[in-house]
């Protein structure tokens, strides 16, 4: 069973990320148009940064420790990945600059090349909730006296697509914690490669997904559903999706018992788990980079898998 490594800002581990994560991040995060040749020259390359922010990001790391940390990182000068060490306000720069749609592809490469070098041949969707805890004890207070609830505007809602067997993350989303899982769907299922849809035969979701629109998205690209349907479910004697899955659940009962397949069904909750391990802490206080530091446990998993997978690939 795959499990995640707690992280550490060590030079080694620095090292295999960048060059492992080199191919994927250097075509989304290009660098920017200079309008002038005035000013200090670059320290390094968009990317490297960006990677550097991800990383530090994950581990938990301040800004103002950020070049404490890679002084002992000798490869990023030696290889010409940095001029010099960068300042915390040139990471807190390339971070506000960074788009969360980049960040999100990223996760979805690395889980699409995963689920290609294993053969997939299934998926399964789900979501689920994430607190965001702020670094602040006012803040803390604040919350804790009101009672928080799920409605509140600290809590965020992320949506994953999980390829099977491999367990890949091949597509994700961020809502707030009012969205349905339906209505998420449609992003989920917008940025998933056409190519791996193809390799597909089954769904795996719970009966939030129960709906019109997914089902007849999924016969119409040769996917079989296995989800539950809802309690009031109707047959209505048409041939639409929903209503033959709900005469097949009448007819033969146990069908969607035997279909279920627990391993497949339970890969989203172990993505879910390897990911709540760590008590993630964000110190950001904009929206979107508060959306950004959610995302790096996620692209964390996908880059211990992606690197287990090549290992074993190599060997």
């Amino acid at each position: 069973m795959f499990v995640m490594k707690r992280q550490t800002f060590t030079p080694q581990v620095v090292q295999m990320f960048i060059a492992l994560l080199k191919p994927f991040a250097r075509r989304r995060f290009p660098e920017p148009r200079r309008t002038s040749n005035r000013g200090r020259p670059r320290c390094g390359e968009r990317w490297v940064l960006v990677l550097l922010c991800l990383y530090a990001k994950s581990v938990n790391t301040r800004w103002r420790d950020i070049p404490e940390k890679l002084s002992l990182c000798d490869f990023l000068l030696e290889q010409n990945l940095l001029a010099y060490i960068p300042s915390k306000s040139t990471f807190h720069r390339v971070w506000q600059d960074t788009p969360v749609s980049s960040i999100e592809s990223l996760i979805r490469s690395i889980g699409y090349k995963v689920a290609i070098i294993g053969g997939d041949i299934a998926f399964a969707v789900d979501s689920s909730g994430f607190k965001i805890i702020v670094g602040c004890i006012w803040r803390l207070l604040k919350w804790e006296v009101k009672k928080l609830t799920k409605t509140a505007s600290i809590f965020k809602k992320v949506h994953i697509g999980v390829s099977l067997p491999s367990r890949a993350i091949v597509t994700i989303t961020t809502t707030l914690s009012t969205t349905h899982d339906s209505v998420a769907s449609g992003i989920l299922f917008k940025n998933l490669s056409k190519r791996l849809l193809k390799k597909y035969k089954r769904m795996y979701g719970d009966s939030a997904y129960w709906s019109e629109n997914i089902l007849g998205w999924l016969a119409q690209e040769g996917v079989v559903p296995v989800i539950p349907p809802k309690a009031n479910s109707k047959d209505h004697g048409t041939n639409s999706p929903q209503d033959l899955i709900v005469r097949a659940h009448t007819h033969y009962i146990g069908l969607y018992t035997r279909n279920f397949h627990p391993e497949f069904r339970a890969g989203v909750e172990h993505v879910f788990g390897c990911v709540k391990l760590d008590d993630l802490r964000i110190f950001d206080r904009k929206p979107s980079n508060q959306i950004k530091t959610l995302l790096t446990p996620f692209l964390w998993y996908n880059f211990e898998l992606y690197e287990r997978n090549l290992s074993s690939v190599l060997l």
